[in-house]
């Protein structure tokens, strides 16, 4: 460990995770962040370390070893989430950020899951799990390898792009998940991201119609729709806000919808 420190302590954008899917003790996770935190003390370096454990539930007890120590880890990791599905994977993800949040810290997910090649969900759902991860507010939302996952591959690649398009669309850093503001919802049909009164964010994982609570919103609004398989933006409706606004996908693909 002290020999692999002596190379990434040299840069200052290394996240430790101490194990991969692991269901050792919480003893052995502590015993080694600390060790790495005293070595990155002694070097003079600040660093960040977190644990990922197996239990696909994260109420199961091993992940509050994570949650409720936040002077140990400084930031989460829920890749094993990714082994769910439609609206547990979200509200799940929606958990992990009410139990972390005094103090708040970075929730990760770096193995999303789901690929017609592989064990765990297909395609369309590791897809999925890609964008609700992206509208459940963490910090990162990464797919994983193949067989497993669809990796870099040329739909991978046109996620990110088109969640780069989306997101910087917005201010994603200045909202929230606020799925409460979503009505005429069925489960698994629409996710969003607020900033109530000033911009809206909602995805749809296929075809969907759902209202949104704009009552907080006075002014004039506009709303975009995004193809998100695509990659371009299809159209836009200028509109008085303080109301409900009605959503109604244009087709059955995966949407998002920007209001400001």
């Amino acid at each position: 460990m002290d020999k692999i420190l002596e190379h990434s302590l040299r840069y200052g954008n290394v996240l430790y995770c101490m194990d991969n899917e692991t269901a050792v003790t919480p003893e052995w996770a502590k015993h080694w962040a600390q060790h790495i935190r005293q070595k990155a003390k002694q070097a003079g370096k600040t660093v960040h370390v977190t644990e990922m454990w197996d239990p696909w539930d994260l109420r199961h007890k091993k992940h509050k070893a994570t949650f409720e120590h936040p002077e140990l880890y400084s930031f989460v990791d829920i890749s094993q989430n990714n082994h769910n599905s439609g609206q547990k994977h979200y509200d799940n993800a929606l958990y992990a950020r009410e139990v972390t949040r005094k103090p708040p810290r970075p929730i990760n997910s770096i193995k999303i899951y789901g690929a017609d090649t592989g064990r765990y969900g297909k395609t369309k759902d590791g897809v999925e799990r890609f964008w609700r991860h992206i509208f459940a507010g963490l910090a990162s939302a990464r797919f994983h390898r193949p067989d497993s996952g669809i990796g870099l591959n040329k739909l991978a690649r046109r996620m990110i792009r088109s969640a780069r398009e989306v997101t910087g669309a917005f201010d994603i850093f200045g909202c929230s998940p606020r799925p409460d503001l979503l009505s005429s919802r069925d489960e698994n049909e629409a996710y969003c991201l607020a900033k109530p009164g000033e911009q809206y964010a909602v995805y749809f994982p296929s075809k969907g119609d759902v209202k949104v609570d704009l009552s907080d919103a006075k002014g004039s609004m506009r709303v975009k729709w995004f193809d998100i398989e695509k990659g371009e933006w299809v159209s836009q409706t200028d509109f008085h806000g303080g109301g409900a606004l009605r959503l109604r996908t244009p087709g059955n693909r995966l949407w998002a919808a920007i209001i400001r």
